[in-house]
């Protein structure tokens, strides 16, 4: 029975880069609240970051909780601003997409209570750059990302309630967590 899921697992692993890439070919006839909305669930990149750093944040200091959610809308915002003026190329973002799922990674591994979860709310920051770049000429764009925060907050917090599961009752949880956005990372980058 292991070998048969080992072997399933193996093969169907050439299907996750379609999965993790939620970036390119962008219906551009949807704008506004709800595009903005769907778009964070179009890619295991966006699921996997907010889901992570609400693991993460969870099992930090209880007020580093609500920083993680509003560090992240911030950083979202912020990065949405500079993609849509296009001061950081759209590829370069990519880059720090897969930055910030590898430090969330790294995060989940170590003991780091304050500057990994805070560098990693900050490397959202690309998440945003990247939708500002691709979403943000497409017209509504204070509806667009307004759904992209609340789908990203929504991950967010389901990433919270998860990250007391994984923390209580998950051994090495965590890490299982961070290994997963670090290979999601490793596709992001391939």
């Amino acid at each position: 029975m292991k070998s048969l899921l080992k072997k399933l697992m193996i093969a169907s692993s050439i299907f996750i880069p379609v999965l993790a890439f939620a970036h390119p070919g962008h219906d551009q006839t949807h704008t506004g609240f709800e595009a903005g909305f769907l778009h964070p669930f179009t890619g295991i990149d966006h699921m996997m970051m907010a889901f992570a750093l609400g693991v993460l944040l969870y099992s930090s200091a209880q007020r580093w909780k609500m920083f993680g959610l509003l560090g992240m809308i911030v950083a979202l915002s912020i990065g949405f601003i500079i993609g849509q003026s296009h001061l950081i190329p759209a590829q370069f973002a990519e880059y720090g997409i897969g930055t910030s799922l590898f430090v969330v990674g790294i995060a989940l591994f170590s003991n780091s209570k304050i500057i990994l979860p805070i560098a990693t709310a900050l490397l959202v920051t690309f998440h945003g750059v990247a939708h500002g770049a691709e979403l943000g000429h497409s017209g509504h764009a204070l509806a667009l990302v307004s759904g992209m925060i609340a789908a990203m907050s929504m991950i967010y917090v389901i990433g919270l309630v998860f990250g007391h599961f994984v923390v209580q009752y998950i051994p090495y949880g965590k890490k299982i967590v961070g290994g997963l956005a670090a290979m999601i990372a490793l596709i992001v980058l391939a």
